[in-house]
């Protein structure tokens, strides 16, 4: 399991100051920089409704990235590891982008107002959840009707396509008024059937049952009977529980069946193929947004917590999950006097956090990397 932590701490107007308190009390801990720009600030009011947002999105990307990923494991059936590979951000594995993450500037210009920023990435977010639930509708779509091609296949003879089973020679095709029925009967009542079949209805050719095939579950008959019957006796036979399978024999009409199921396995192939290329292509967007969505919380938290203007440093700390714990108390006792600042305390307040049981005196967010965790 990997944790990355997002934190933010006064700079006193000293930034190396602030990153040597915080590296002292992080022990063996890994610790990078993260740099953001010069965002336009805005109104309080602004920074507060933002707040409320960024966590929404927050949550939501989150769920977003780890429904990517999930989507891509179901569809190539492979290892968590294997899948590790194909999971890049910017051309970079995503702890290597975490670690070295730099605003893109160009994307999301931070010459504009934040909200303009969050909604351009909830656009483009919007824009890629939508492709993908087109793009799983129409893979479910094909994959359902693969699974009726394969049960006609592989499933037992009450459900199994008859092609190859049934031949010529086991049909009357050129009667004006006869009809020949192909019927499964469960093993344990081929006795009843025996017994019974030709009492059904009337029209019913006597001693006319032939055994065709059989599985582990029922046994395929062929009985001949009047076409005018035929309604009358499918419906007494399921109430007998033998099961009058829906087929005439028809050459042409089968091999149209066996090109459209090979039609449909090509296409289930060729969807799945462009299904998992896209979302590994998309995957580098999402994440990126959602950490952009990370970045932003940073800044706008820090603002609520520390005032204007802008004197925080925000840092990435990767914490052994054994040392999690202490390491966070360790930040919390040493930053503790912001809770006793007047003006940290009433912006935590204003923004929601102080009466959280996750508060810290400090901007802190967690960012998971966890989806890998276990194959």
């Amino acid at each position: 399991m990997t944790i990355y932590w997002l934190l933010s701490v006064p700079a006193h107007g000293d930034g190396h100051v602030a990153w040597r308190d915080v590296k002292s009390r992080v022990g063996d801990a890994e610790v990078y920089d993260f740099t953001l720009p010069q965002f336009k600030i805005g109104t309080l009011d602004t920074l507060v409704r933002l707040s409320d947002e960024l966590a929404k999105f927050d949550t939501s990307y989150e769920n977003t990235t780890g429904k990517f990923i999930d989507t891509l494991r179901n569809l190539t059936n492979t290892t968590n590891s294997a899948l590790a590979a194909h999971l890049l951000v910017e051309d970079k594995s995503v702890d290597q982008y975490i670690r070295s993450f730099s605003w893109n500037n160009s994307k999301y210009r931070s010459d504009r107002s934040l909200p303009e920023i969050v909604s351009q990435i909830a656009d483009d977010m919007g824009v890629i959840d939508a492709s993908l639930k087109t793009k799983l509708t129409q893979y479910n779509a094909i994959k359902n009707s693969l699974a009726t091609v394969r049960r006609k296949q592989t499933g037992n003879l009450s459900v199994k396509a008859l092609d190859g089973i049934v031949t010529r020679e086991n049909c009357i095709t050129d009667s004006e008024y006869l009809i020949t029925a192909f019927v499964a009967v469960p093993k344990n009542l081929t006795k009843e059937w025996t017994n019974g079949y030709e009492r059904l209805t009337d029209m019913v050719v006597p001693r006319s049952s032939k055994r065709i095939a059989e599985d582990s579950e029922y046994v395929l008959y062929s009985v001949v009977l009047f076409k005018r019957v035929l309604d009358e006796f499918t419906t007494k036979a399921r109430d007998a529980r033998f099961i009058v399978r829906d087929f005439v024999y028809d050459e042409e009409a089968m091999a149209r069946d066996q090109l459209k199921a090979r039609e449909i396995v090509e296409q289930e192939e060729e969807l799945l193929d462009n299904i998992a290329e896209w979302i590994k292509g998309s995957f580098s967007a999402v994440f990126s947004a959602w950490v952009h969505i990370k970045a932003l919380r940073v800044f706008v938290e820090s603002i609520l917590r520390y005032g204007i203007p802008p004197d925080f440093l925000p840092i990435l700390v990767k914490p052994s999950l054994k040392q999690a714990p202490k390491i966070k108390h360790s930040l919390a006792e040493f930053y503790s006097y912001l809770e006793t600042s007047t003006r940290a305390s009433d912006r935590a307040k204003l923004a929601g956090k102080s009466s959280s049981a996750d508060y810290t005196p400090f901007v802190f967010f967690e960012l998971p990397w966890t989806f890998l965790d276990s194959d």
